[in-house]
């Protein structure tokens, strides 16, 4: 075993970081696949089958744009893991430990024992407002907080938000291979719910446009349980506007001028 130094550490540290990247991307993509080809299929309610049916090139691009993006997420997530690794040893080093005692904080970390911290203090980030009046804008954030997490919460909340997106994105698709053009924006109104995904409810969007870019990219959203359905232009078959109105007054939803967002109130 070559000598234990700071240089053989770092080489360690991202072998196994690039090992995990290649595993997680192919296991990423196979759950990407299958969630985008459940939704795209789920309005007829059919079973998608390699033998029988081939993606268009139009759902191939949007499965590989999905895998990138939530690979991007994936990929920061290790390496940042592998810094804190990184660190980590230089102090095991410092106070005289030796792989043993690295190995074990390794392990720890695997185990969900020790949080990762990722710090994007500082950096910017993109992200959809709505305004009072249900208008939606994109607008850079300055992250202001650390992001703390252990790996299994950080692979549970990333695998449940790329399906329930691959799901999203695959059902637009669907939608308009079967020649709709409009969506609604619908979904649960409750305590676990986002204030501003609520105030959106009800909203009809039309493919194509920005603001449907825009409101799908809120589906995409950690945790996010909302959904879109076919908007019909029909009062036969779309639900009336007003259940959803009686929806978010049910909830407590407001819009609160001094602080500029989307809240609920106590009722």
């Amino acid at each position: 075993m070559p000598e234990l130094t700071i240089d053989v550490i770092d080489q360690r540290i991202d072998l196994l970081v690039n090992r995990i990247n290649m595993q997680q991307a192919e296991a990423l993509s196979k759950q990407l696949a299958a969630a985008f080809v459940a939704g795209s299929n789920s309005i007829t309610s059919t079973i998608y089958s390699a033998d029988k049916k081939k993606l268009s090139e139009q759902q191939e691009r949007a499965i590989k744009q999905l895998s990138a993006e939530h690979f991007g997420y994936i990929s920061e997530f290790n390496r940042q893991m592998g810094e804190q690794l990184k660190d980590e040893a230089r102090e095991i080093l410092r106070n005289n430990g030796g792989y043993k005692d690295i190995a074990n904080y390794t392990k720890r970390i695997f185990e969900g024992q020790e949080n990762v911290v990722i710090d994007n203090v500082g950096k910017t980030r993109k992200i959809i407002t709505v305004g009072k009046d249900g208008t939606l804008r994109e607008v850079e954030k300055i992250i202001t907080k650390q992001y703390v997490t252990t790996v299994g919460n950080y692979a549970d909340m990333l695998g449940r938000t790329a399906t329930h997106s691959a799901w999203a994105e695959g059902r637009a698709i669907g939608h308009q291979k079967f020649g709709f053009k409009k969506w609604r924006f619908v979904g649960p109104t409750d305590e676990r719910s986002r204030p501003d995904h609520c105030a959106v409810i009800g909203n009809v969007y039309e493919y194509g446009t920005p603001e449907s870019d825009m409101a799908s990219s809120l589906l995409h959203e950690p945790h996010c349980r909302h959904r879109q359905i076919v908007f019909f232009g029909n009062p036969e078959l779309d639900t009336p506007l007003s259940f959803f109105e009686e929806q978010k007054k049910r909830a407590g939803l407001k819009y609160d001028d001094e602080k500029g967002r989307w809240t609920f109130e106590d009722i």
